[in-house]
This record gives structure tokens, C-alpha cells and sequence, in this order.
């Protein structure tokens, strides 16, 4: 299920689906969607969250996926995973949805 109300909660969003304004974001926002769609954010969803924006407000943009799968190794402490993984927490382009619930912008280079 997508979100097409311009609304969740008292966050406005764009065409896209993401926050209007990174700097209003809370884990309350990241809930809020998650809830709306349905989906259970885990411990390894909120790392994942958590650390693409760590990352976005370090360098202005989003990771790509290799820079992100690299950060799981570490955190895991597994040098054999892969982006597997991350298609494990979310099905469908993990780092734009990290982004998404992170109250980030689409990622430039997504389509």
C-alpha cells in the first residue's frame, strides 16, 4: 500500500512520498509511515534508518547500495553479507525506503 495523501499525521510529504522537510523528521514520522503501510519496522529496520540519514546529513546525499552493504558488514560483523539482506528488511529499494521512512528526499538517482 502507497501513501497518495499529501498528509501523515502533521508531516506534509511531496509527489513522492518523503518528507517536504528533512529537518521535521522523527522516529514518530518513520512510525507514523510505517504504521500507514502496513509495515513492522525491527531493530535492523531503525539501524538501517537511522544510518542512511547519519549519512545524508554527513554528505548531502543518500549512500549508494555498496557504501550501505559494507555498513551492514561491519555492523553485523558479517564480511559475507550482501545486499540480500537488505532486500530482506525491505523488498523493494531499500535505501530509497530508508530514506522515505528516514524523512529524506528521493534519492536523485532513483527512478
Amino acid at each position: 500500500m502507497r501513501m497518495n495523501e499529501p498528509f501523515v499525521g502533521n508531516w506534509t510529504l511531496d509527489e513522492h512520498g518523503h518528507l517536504k522537510d528533512p529537518t521535521q523528521w522523527t522516529r514518530a514520522f518513520g512510525q507514523a509511515v510505517a504504521d500507514h503501510e502496513g509495515i513492522t519496522l525491527t531493530d535492523d529496520h531503525w539501524w538501517l534508518i537511522e544510518w542512511v540519514r547519519a549519512y545524508w546529513l554527513r554528505y548531502g546525499n543518500p549512500p549508494l547500495m555498496r557504501t550501505v552493504v559494507q555498513a551492514v558488514r561491519d555492523h553485523k560483523a558479517d564480511p559475507n553479507l550482501g545486499s540480500a539482506v537488505l532486500y530482506g528488511w525491505f523488498s523493494e529499494h531499500p535505501i530509497r525506503e530508508a530514506c522515505r521512512l528516514g524523512g529524506l528526499p528521493k534519492p536523485d538517482w532513483c527512478l
